[in-house]
């Protein structure tokens, strides 16, 4: 509808258009007292390119988190994973020998003392021992019949027919022996594992490998 025109031909606001002016005029100032009140506006002086942007991206690891942030824990601090503890493992120690629990040798290392009890065999005693009858045999040499023993009779055991023989005073890894009856150089060398030559080299002054009585006091080697 067309404004009413005055008779001089200008025309007049009518209140509807006058209302919208005004609503629009309060509008404006509302806006402008809202920006002035935020701080006014900032605008980006430039926009950053497309290198920027990438460089700005972190990229997510496979748990969604991106890679190099610290996730914090309620306190504050950075998670982090706990070391595994490591059990030691005890190492086991040596196996005793049981020969131990048997009464020991006055004066002789390695050597121990058994009593013959009542169904007991060299055999058996070998076996329940661990160890073999020449070793037997050699550290028994009152025996005058290696498969005859007796009960109640004392026997000596060890791991070496060495055990029960003194050492030398002047010389390591050697040991006095004393010749029974009936006794060789090639008997004694096979009862103690050794050989006739080397008894011989520690024993100058046997001339004749026969030459040996009973009572004498050679010198044997050692193990080697």
């Amino acid at each position: 509808m067309d404004a009413p025109s005055t008779p001089s031909g200008r025309r007049t606001l009518t209140p509807a258009v006058l209302l919208a002016v005004i609503f629009t005029t309060a509008c404006a100032l509302a806006s402008v007292a809202f920006v002035a009140a935020r701080g006014g506006l900032e605008l980006p002086l430039a926009m950053p390119g497309p290198s920027e942007v990438a460089h700005a991206s972190v990229a997510p690891t496979e748990a969604g988190t991106p890679a190099g942030t610290t996730v914090p824990t309620p306190s504050g601090a950075p998670a982090t994973t706990p070391a595994p503890t490591l059990t030691p493992v005890p190492t086991p120690g040596p196996t005793p020998d049981p020969l131990t629990a048997l009464p020991a040798c006055p004066d002789r290392p390695g050597c121990y003392e058994y009593t013959v009890r009542r169904g007991d065999t060299l055999s058996t005693i070998s076996d329940r021992w661990r160890i073999s009858l020449r070793i037997i045999a050699a550290l028994n040499p009152q025996l005058a019949n290696p498969r005859t023993i007796v009960v109640g009779q004392t026997l000596f055991l060890g791991r070496t027919p060495f055990v029960a023989l003194a050492a030398c005073p002047d010389a390591p890894g050697c040991y006095l022996y004393i010749v029974r009856p009936g006794d060789r150089l090639s008997t004694i060398a096979g009862r103690y594992g050794i050989t006739q030559q080397s008894i011989l080299a520690l024993n100058p002054k046997i001339t004749d490998p026969n030459a040996i009585f009973s009572g004498q006091t050679i010198r044997l080697p050692g193990p080697a």
